[in-house]
């Protein structure tokens, strides 16, 4: 039991003595401390403080709040008013430079509000729980791992509720459940885990159809989504539906990594319960769940392997517990160091080595992605690059506000001495130019929240969001969120110019208006410089990650993909659709593999030569058929193809260039006929090919191409068919109706193999994308501020460019003398910029595998880029203020 009294959120403490009446704040702070130490105890300190926020916020109102004259006068009611109004009509008066401010925040702020409302849109999972604060994932790591695992051992759930008092459930969710489910001849492809009745006690998913106590409690039954059931039954009731399922190793919950195995049947289930997924934002995604007591059954029949009992295994099983109300995170980690200071101390397994588990409180799981995680997401990492990218915009807009402002000094500086002679102090000041940055800021995101509307939809239309799911739903709270945003950006937009112009002294404006200097001209150079340093640095970096992805798209990958068509097999015999394909006009080869070279996915084997003493040399491998080396047209350069199936044939291996290389060989002839053994089944593998080095691994993930052993072991997931044919998509089409004669049942799943390349870097195409905006964001940004300087100095110089002009000055003279300024401050941004672009580039891109060239071209190409918008935003109004007449400039005042 803890000493220390527990303390609410001080700031909300601080705000309700601030704003309360002094003779009812005492026994009002009383009430609200005995309930929050109430709440504190029953339901843990995070729900106490957001309990303890609600009702201070509810407490400021009518009756409760000091009287008024007890706050500073300006606070004042009418002195607002006066604010607002005087702020409207300057940003009246001075329509461009408003625009350009507006417009400027606006751009800046809507990548600032897009990026809010991704977070948002992420911290809405796992919300609908009624225990959400007391649920916790366990995690896993070891020694040496660069995150932790979100799997842990499959007996943690049951011996943590079993010997920890502290934990009030727990419930293990394990998955493997991927095949088909036939009912009535009609096949679905679905999705799960296998899950304990106590998963519905530790969840808040309520069924439509079933018991949620006893939905779980049987051995062969199972909970199907609402999906499913309409699926399957139509209006027909799925509830004591009797299901068969057929187990295909469907990979999941990462559902994009394989086409899954031959079917297994695992008998028949009792559909017990239906669960309406539409209504739940869960981490935990599935089709079905499988009652965990059919595991034994499976284990019995060597279906599945018996994990209840093992310790050292911890990357299958997802374990969740609830947290007694009155015990803390700090009691939940010194239990899971307890436990494993006892369940460990004698297991001596590598991958234990250094084991600790972790707490992960559920509303943290969404946005803190770790390994062999349940979905594809963004890491955090992710949304702390984007929010630094959107911060770099803002700082650019608001730097942009902030050298206006200064510029407009001269224009406002008679202002500022006359409401300082009839009696207005700095503070008062200070406030007027702050509602005016306030109300700026307002109406940015008015104009922010409408180009929203456009760019959530560029957005969410992007490839990675397909795995990444983001909804972005706009409500009520995330409007209040831009709102204080906006709040937030135009007092820290405003409040350098508000104290600078505020200090000025009523005699020296009022005597001579030309001696003021605005800003100190030094300061306008800095602020503009960054901004154009900021803009090549995005311009370039832009121009090589495009250039990085076209470079990737030409890639020799050392064989042939185009006019190869992979057929995922979805457990079909490969012999027998390859016979049947082969009679399509058009095909002119088949061939089979497990896995699809460098598209991601990749397996490995440990061999060494046989009865040698040397270490096991590690390698990747790849099963194909003996049509493999051929159909992709993988060059040989030592022995004969790989054998027909038959008995035996799995004992000859093909190895690449780089395994003769490091397995100690000089040249590819010398291994022929070598026979080597595997590290963990000890089988015999004999040479009899040598192939030339191809490319297997993803090019992102890897710049070594590595040793690779091919072997005709008949575990086939994919048919690759060679298709040369005028018609290609006709082609297709005759393959589909094959396939239809041997499986009538299944999709006839089929990808270009050029575009499943193509595909693999389909990631870097949005980063273009988005980095391509961001830039492009950035230069208009830098532009607009230039442009509004330009304006400023052409209008303020209107005087002495008509006095050259009748004095005989040329049109390009004086355009290059209002210019001059604006120039200095491009070179020194390009001098800056160029080389820092170059450095930090180079930077990220020596980590890179299978980089691009990247030379000083790149970096020229983004300063031509710059420097041409940086002259036509300049020549636009210094040309302009050139070409007018000194007669209508001369008569001014």
């Amino acid at each position: 039991m803890m000493n220390d009294k527990p303390v609410p959120p001080r700031i909300f403490l601080h705000f309700f003595r601030w704003f309360c009446h002094p003779e009812l704040r005492d026994s009002i702070e009383g009430d609200l401390m005995e309930l929050y130490h109430e709440r504190y105890h029953e339901a843990g300190k995070r729900k106490a403080d957001r309990n303890f926020a609600i009702d201070v916020l509810l407490l400021c109102r009518p009756g409760i709040i000091k009287p008024v004259q007890e706050y500073n006068h300006i606070n004042n009611y009418d002195m607002f008013r006066n604010y607002f109004k005087v702020g409207i009509r300057n940003i009246l008066k001075y329509k461009m430079f408003s625009f350009i401010n507006v417009f400027g925040l606006a751009v800046a702020m809507s990548v600032c509000m897009l990026i809010i409302l991704m977070i948002a849109d992420q911290k809405s999972y796992d919300q609908f729980h009624e225990k959400k604060d007391r649920i916790y994932r366990i995690l896993s790591d070891q020694e040496g791992s660069r995150h932790p695992y979100a799997t842990s051992p499959f007996p943690l759930a049951n011996t943590l509720k079993a010997e920890y008092p502290i934990i009030e459930e727990s419930t293990n969710v394990t998955p493997g459940v991927g095949g088909d489910i036939l009912y009535n001849h009609q096949v679905v492809e679905a999705g799960g885990y296998f899950a304990e009745p106590s998963f519905f006690r530790v969840f808040s998913f309520e069924l439509e159809q079933g018991n949620a106590d006893k939905a779980l409690t049987a051995p062969n039954t199972i909970v199907i989504s609402k999906a499913l059931a309409y699926q399957l039954f139509r209006s027909e009731n799925p509830i004591g539906k009797t299901v068969e399922f057929s187990d295909r190793q469907l990979p999941f919950p990462l559902k994009h990594n394989g086409g899954g195995a031959t079917p297994v049947s695992w008998g028949s289930f009792t559909i017990t319960g239906v669960l309406d997924e539409t209504k739940y934002r869960s981490h935990l995604k599935f089709d079905i769940l499988v009652s965990m007591a059919s595991r034994p059954a499976l284990y019995a029949e060597k279906k599945l392997e018996d994990l209840s009992n093992n310790w050292e295994w911890y990357f299958r099983t997802y374990t969740y517990i609830v947290l007694a109300p009155d015990k803390t995170h700090n009691d939940l980690a010194d239990a899971l160091n307890d436990l494993v200071a006892h369940k460990y101390a004698t297991i001596k397994a590598e991958q234990t080595k250094g084991f600790r588990l972790e707490a992960q409180p559920l509303g943290d799981v969404q946005l803190g992605l770790q390994g062999n995680d349940t979905s594809d997401r963004m890491p955090l990492a992710g949304y702390y690059f984007l929010i630094v990218l959107a911060l770099v915009i803002m700082i650019s807009a608001c730097l942009n506000y902030t050298n206006l402002s200064i510029a407009r000094a001269l224009t406002r500086a008679k202002e500022i001495g006359v409401r300082k002679v009839t009696g207005a102090n700095r503070k008062a000041l200070v406030f007027q130019f702050l509602s005016e940055s306030v109300i700026t800021a307002l109406l940015a995101v008015t104009m922010a929240i409408i180009m929203l509307l456009f760019i959530k939809p560029a957005f969410k239309g992007l490839w990675i969001n397909k795995h990444l799911n983001f909804e972005l739903p706009s409500t009520v709270p995330v409007y209040l969120i831009f709102i204080g945003f906006a709040l937030l950006i135009g007092i820290l937009a405003g409040i350098y110019p508000a104290f600078h112009l505020s200090r000025y002294q009523p005699v020296s404006v009022l005597k001579k208006l030309n001696n003021i200097n605005p800003g100190k001209l030094g300061l306008r150079k800095v602020l503009s410089v960054s901004q154009f340093v900021i803009s090549l640095l995005f311009i370039t970096t832009s121009i090589l990650i495009f250039n990085q992805f076209k470079h990737f798209l030409a890639f020799d990958y050392g064989f042939t993909s185009s006019n190869i068509v992979n057929i995922q097999l979805q457990g079909i015999d490969h012999q027998k659709l390859a016979n049947e394909l082969s009679t399509v006009p058009g095909v002119v080869g088949v061939s089979s593999c497990n896995i699809i070279p460098a598209t991601g996915e990749n397996n490995n084997i440990e061999i060494k030569k046989a009865d040698s003493e040397v270490e096991y040399a590690p390698a990747g491998i790849l099963l194909t058929d003996d049509n493999f080396i051929g159909n992709l047209g993988l060059k040989i350069i030592a022995g004969k193809n790989l054998p027909k199936a038959g008995e035996s044939s799995d004992r000859f291996i093909v190895v690449n260039k780089e395994a003769v290389e490091k397995l100690g060989y000089k040249y590819p002839a010398e291994i022929i006929g070598e026979v080597f053994e595997t590290k963990w089944g000890k089988e015999s593998l004999e040479v009899i090919v040598v192939v030339e080095d191809f490319r297997y691994k993803l090019l992102i993930n890897s710049h070594d191409i590595g040793p690779l052993v091919l072997r005709n072991q008949q575990n086939f997931m994919y048919i690759n068919v060679k298709v040369v044919s005028e018609d290609l998509m006709g082609t297709v089409a005759k393959m589909e109706e094959r396939w239809k004669h041997i499986d009538p049942i299944h999709p006839f799943k089929y990808e270009f193999f050029d575009d499943q390349l193509a595909t693999t870097h389909q990631g870097i195409l949005d980063i273009v994308s988005i980095l391509g905006f961001i830039a492009f964001l950035s230069v208009v940004i830098a532009c607009l501020g230039m442009l509004g300087m330009a304006m400023y100095t052409a209008e303020r110089k209107k005087k002495e460019i008509g006095i050259r002009k009748v004095l005989g000055a040329e049109t390009l003279k004086i355009a290059f003398l209002l210019s001059r300024e604006f120039l200095k401050v491009l070179m020194i941004a390009i001098s800056i910029g160029a080389p820092l672009s170059y450095a930090l580039n180079n930077l990220w891109l020596q980590k890179l595998p299978n980089r691009v060239d990247f030379g000083f071209g790149t970096v020229f190409l983004g300063t031509l880029i710059l420097l041409t918008l940086g002259l036509i935003t300049i020549g636009s109004q210094t040309l302009r203020a050139s070409k007018s007449n000194p007669v209508d400039s001369l008569k001014m005042d």
